[in-house]
């Protein structure tokens, strides 16, 4: 089974170390257990682990012991939702202001696949920018930066999408093009007097 595993990043790890963190968990787990698509966030090591369910306590107690703590480990099987649009777009903006770019991706899927059109567009731009960001916690930021590109092409010329700044993400994401110097970015809600964000 596919298992995502976050580590808290209390060393301080950045991108530039994805390559010595790859080597130094699969030296640490063996070859018992597989790992792959390693990046690095302000706040987390995140991996996929490759293993049995009944073989996950050995894994766990390695990398808490010679890593960090463990704050998720959970299964990446493809997941049913019975949740509403508003909740999950909700989801996929607050894993991507988390850094958890990989997951932002993932919850943002959900309600591209159903929809059309121009909506379906700029979903598939939070969704390919949140992509781009997971290349850049890997420490790749020309695909980055290329990623960046086609996501700019899908966000369209909204303002605003649901609730969200998309003149400023598309304004941030220009600067990134522009410098060819990949940066995180995080997704606003259009303040509004009323309230800040959807309910």
């Amino acid at each position: 089974m596919r298992y995502l595993v976050r580590l808290a990043n209390i060393q301080g790890y950045t991108p530039k170390d994805v390559k010595m963190m790859q080597e130094k968990i699969r030296e640490l787990l063996g070859s018992e257990d597989k790992i792959g698509n390693l990046r690095i966030s302000s706040s987390a090591i995140e991996f996929d682990l490759f293993a049995e369910p009944t073989h996950l306590n050995r894994p766990k107690s390695l990398l808490q012991a010679k890593i960090s703590k463990v704050v998720t480990l959970r299964s990446i099987d493809p997941r049913a939702s019975s949740r509403g649009k508003r909740e999950t777009l909700q989801e996929g903006i607050d894993l991507f202001n988390q850094e958890r770019f990989w997951e932002a991706h993932e919850a943002l899927e959900e309600i591209w696949h159903p929809a059309t059109g121009g909506e379906r567009d700029v979903i598939q731009g939070l969704i390919l920018t949140a992509a781009a960001l997971v290349h850049y916690q890997k420490n790749e930021k020309a695909v980055c930066v290329s990623i960046l590109g086609r996501a700019m092409e899908k966000l369209g010329t909204l303002d605003n999408f649901k609730g969200l700044d998309t003149k400023k993400l598309r304004a941030e994401i220009q600067q990134i093009l522009k410098d060819n110097t990949p940066t995180l970015l995080q997704i606003e809600w259009v303040k509004t007097k009323t309230r800040a964000q959807p309910s």
